[in-house]
């Protein structure tokens, strides 16, 4: 029988959601699950299981391929463990090995950013190219690499963790405990930083009259920016100046054939997609002004799970370990 099938995990902070897709990046069926439902991680990954279990119970388990799992930081595929994911101290977990047993499938882990551009690579912005960057901007900034048509996750596993660029020399801190990212300002966080930092400054706004501190998030100040609020819009545009120059800089050193903007934030295409454009050409090295695109994502918040489900077409991730 013919292995049209593949089943992608997205692991999330707070979501995880399970998927059957098949050869064509259609999604056929999921399963969605909060990440902590209970308070033993033994228990949260007794429930994934089951539901993955699921959705192989609704078709023959003779079409599938394999299962990859998109994770929101540091992976070993070689050992199938989960180092190291600072949101959801999933660390040092054996997953792959125990997901194998209970499902007689091989299991692929990368990180989630790797599992977005792949999903690019094949059935959205980044077909037909063989050198692709995908930079998620979400809470945080991270990209996926993919260089002549093959996943590039570096010896450390953690290669495109751009969001941890040092650019500034001043003290807003990053929640990796330095300070100077490239997150702690062209991020949602950062955003949000900025614009307290605004505030502090003795900026005026009527977002901090409607709003409480804790209230204020990226998602606010964007529909306050597009409510016409003048200090919202003007954070934002020193937010989308500093992506702008981590892109071009990461541009200048993959040299891709294209940059996609993937994530929550890249949803406000007029606020940021549109200056976010004017700014990296204006900050590209000539070389990526010629022979760069910058693109929007096309699989929206479904790129990680259709790139995990499909990774077993990857090489370096085909068959058991």
């Amino acid at each position: 029988m013919h292995k049209d099938l593949g089943i992608g995990i997205d692991v999330g902070a707070t979501k995880i959601k399970c998927g059957v897709v098949d050869e064509q990046g259609s999604i056929l069926a999921t399963r969605t699950m909060e990440s902590w439902r209970y308070t033993a991680l033994e228990d949260n990954i007794k429930l994934l299981i089951s539901l993955v279990k699921e959705l192989l119970e609704g078709f023959d388990i003779r079409r599938f391929n394999s299962i990859g799992a998109g994770l929101p930081g540091t992976v070993d595929d070689a050992r199938g463990v989960v180092v190291y994911t600072p949101n959801l101290h999933w660390n040092d977990l054996v997953l792959a090995p125990v997901l194998e047993g209970e499902t007689g499938l091989a299991v692929r882990l990368v990180q989630d950013t790797a599992a977005a551009v792949w999903g690019e690579y094949l059935f959205g912005a980044g077909r037909g190219l063989q050198n692709v960057v995908c930079a998620t901007v979400g809470s945080g900034i991270a990209c996926g690499i993919i260089i002549n048509g093959e996943l590039y996750g570096g010896a450390s596993h953690t290669a495109g963790e751009i969001g941890h660029i040092h650019i500034e020399d001043d003290p807003i801190e990053c929640a990796c405990g330095n300070t100077g990212c490239l997150e702690a300002r062209a991020s949602g966080r950062g955003l949000v930083k900025l614009f307290m930092r605004g505030i502090e400054r003795g900026g005026h706004t009527e977002l901090t009259r409607r709003l409480s501190p804790d209230q204020i998030d990226a998602p606010a100040i964007f529909a306050a920016a597009g409510a016409g609020d003048t200090f919202c819009a003007g954070v934002i545009d020193e937010m989308v100046r500093y992506l702008a120059k981590g892109l071009a800089a990461t541009a200048v050193v993959l040299a891709p054939d294209a940059v996609i903007i993937s994530g929550g934030l890249s949803s406000e295409e007029e606020l940021l997609f549109k200056p976010l454009t004017r700014y990296f050409y204006h900050y590209a090295y000539r070389s990526v002004r010629s022979h760069v695109r910058l693109e929007l994502a096309q699989l929206g918040a479904d790129a990680p799970l259709i790139g995990a489900s499909a990774l077993y077409r990857a090489r370096g991730y085909q068959g058991k370990r």
